[in-house]
């Protein structure tokens, strides 16, 4: 089974950065339950969000960051 690197790469940006998931949410356009759910891998962004995100990160969670690693 892999992972997506995104959901721990997002949560670390939330950490390192002391945004709260209510204010990046609001900066990319979605609720707060879906950033909690992002950061704890339940759900994968769609590109477009994916694209938002990593513009809001300036690119700390790039969009192939979202991308299955089955390695």
């Amino acid at each position: 089974m892999g992972i997506y690197l995104g959901m721990s790469k997002l949560a670390f940006f939330l950490n390192e950065t002391d945004e709260t998931q209510v204010e990046f949410a609001k900066r990319v356009g979605v609720s707060q339950g879906t950033v909690s759910k992002l950061c704890a891998g339940q759900i994968t962004p769609s590109l477009p969000l994916a694209v938002r995100i990593a513009r809001a990160t300036e690119g700390k969670v790039p969009v192939d960051a979202w991308v299955r690693d089955t390695a």
